[in-house]
């Protein structure tokens, strides 16, 4: 099966997309995301060399909340690490952004891009930078006044990273549909719908989980399916009141996103059943049988994080499975729609 330059861009744009999230969570697990405080878009690729240089650095970063009140008795070398790990997430993020730039130019010049994806590829790019902004106002939000990073702020960098790997990853499906067998998808037009509601709330359930990690919601309680013994969460002295609290209070945080994790489960049984219903060959559809598994897996994943007071690694792999849900999710969607022919760019 040949596959064309534009597809190997966009494949390639998928993969460093997936790879910066993956990078960004483990900037947030390992709390570095503070340890950057100012944002140069040019001179800040630069990695500091020198000690004089890396003095200066800490000095800046002993000037914010986080150290002050959290970090005061850190040392340079364990600062070194977390400046490490801020300064490859943005240098990855330049990275995506030449990426991007210099093969459109080369397909611009070229006429290679089929004119039915322009408007989309030009989407992504206006995007990536859109992202960049949000990535200063997510970081700026916790210099002053907090120890961390707005949970609202994160969320949003969090969801307009899933939205650019969703419509870059569906370009490059579009393109490359008619070069699939469908023999073995086996997906009717009618449950179009059905699928783009899998899809939308596996993408929710993300975005939402940037406000369990923003809030450090899932520390609060290392129990499973039980909230330290009750059904549900026990709170105690909340003087917020109304819809805020899903937002801002933990116990809350933490039981919808538990809560909405059980109707994806069910929505999950639900298309199965459906499934099997109409065709009869579960057994022969491969990405429906490989959600599934992905699916069992971040539950199990999510139930380990639980109980072992959420790891990094297992954190990161809970990340990193999701991608793959959300991806999954996107291509049976794709497959489901009424209209497959495409025309190859």
């Amino acid at each position: 099966m040949k596959i064309n330059i534009f597809s190997i861009w966009l494949l390639s744009l998928t993969l460093s997309i997936c790879t910066i999230i993956l990078i960004g969570g483990y900037t947030r697990i390992s709390d570095s995301g503070l340890s950057i405080t100012e944002w140069l878009p040019v001179t800040g690729v630069m990695y500091p060399i020198s000690e004089a240089q890396w003095q200066i650095e800490f000095s800046k970063y002993q000037k914010i909340d986080e150290f002050m009140l959290v970090n005061s008795t850190m040392t340079l070398n364990e600062f070194k690490f977390i400046y490490f790990w801020e300064w490859f997430h943005r240098f990855f993020a330049r990275f995506i952004g030449i990426l991007y730039l210099v093969p459109l130019i080369y397909f611009l010049i070229n006429k290679t891009i089929h004119k039915k994806y322009l408007i989309r590829v030009f989407l992504v790019g206006f995007l990536l930078g859109v992202q960049a902004f949000i990535g200063w106002y997510m970081v700026k939000s916790g210099l002053v006044g907090r120890i961390d990073v707005s949970q609202y702020r994160l969320a949003m960098h969090l969801s307009m990273a899933f939205i650019i790997l969703g419509i870059t990853f569906q370009i490059l499906l579009e393109a490359n549909m008619k070069r699939v067998d469908n023999r073995n998808i086996y997906y009717k037009t009618n449950s179009e719908n059905l699928f783009l509601l899998l899809f939308l709330s596996i993408f929710l359930q993300i975005a939402y989980g940037a406000f369990v990690s923003g809030t450090h919601s899932g520390l609060l309680f290392n129990t499973w399916p039980m909230y330290n013994g009750n059904i549900f969460p026990m709170i105690e002295n909340n003087t917020m009141r109304g819809f805020i609290n899903f937002f801002e209070t933990g116990e809350y945080i933490i039981f919808v996103h538990r809560t909405f994790a059980l109707i994806l489960f069910l929505l999950v049984i639900f298309i199965n059943y459906i499934f099997y219903k109409k065709n009869k060959v579960i057994s022969k559809s491969y990405l429906l049988l490989i959600f599934n598994f992905t699916f069992i897996i971040q539950i199990l994943l999510g139930v380990l994080m639980t109980v072992q007071n959420i790891p990094w690694h297992l954190a990161l792999i809970h990340q990193g499975n999701a991608i793959i849900l959300y991806l999954v999710s996107i291509t049976m969607w794709m497959f489901s729609k009424k209209s497959l022919q495409v025309n190859s760019a």
